[in-house]
């Protein structure tokens, strides 16, 4: 129930921009992106002080799990010792792990705050 102001907010946004914004507008940006485009169209609509580095990263996101889904199911050659991470190039193998160890620093950092926050409140992990 906590979303539903925010869908009501979205829906009423929707409402009230739609006579300034022209249906044929609408189809013609978002024709040819899918729901994808779409969905990014009503965003921007409802949100548009969205923070761009925000978007970015999650256009990276979004990138690395195609990347890593381009990867599934080489763990043939297990084998002949061989790991998933055989058909790897040195660069991408190289970027995986940079990604990854930083994801990790992201996440410890995450922790610390909720866990000083819990702290701070007196709840127990």
């Amino acid at each position: 129930m906590r979303g539903m102001p925010f869908a009501v907010l979205a829906f009423g946004s929707l409402l009230a921009l739609s006579p300034v914004v022209s249906p044929m507008a609408l189809a013609q940006q978002s024709q040819g992106q899918g729901w994808g485009g779409a969905l990014d169209t009503l965003n921007r609509a409802v949100n548009p002080n969205a923070n761009p580095a925000d978007q970015d990263r999650d256009r990276d996101r979004d990138r690395q799990v195609r990347d890593d889904r381009r990867y599934e199911g080489s763990s043939t050659d297990d084998r002949r010792g061989r790991s998933e991470y055989s058909r790897y190039s040195d660069r991408d193998l190289q970027d995986r792990y940079e990604r990854i160890v930083d994801e990790q620093r992201e996440m410890q950092r995450e922790r610390r705050g909720l866990e000083d926050e819990m702290n701070r409140r007196g709840i127990r992990r």
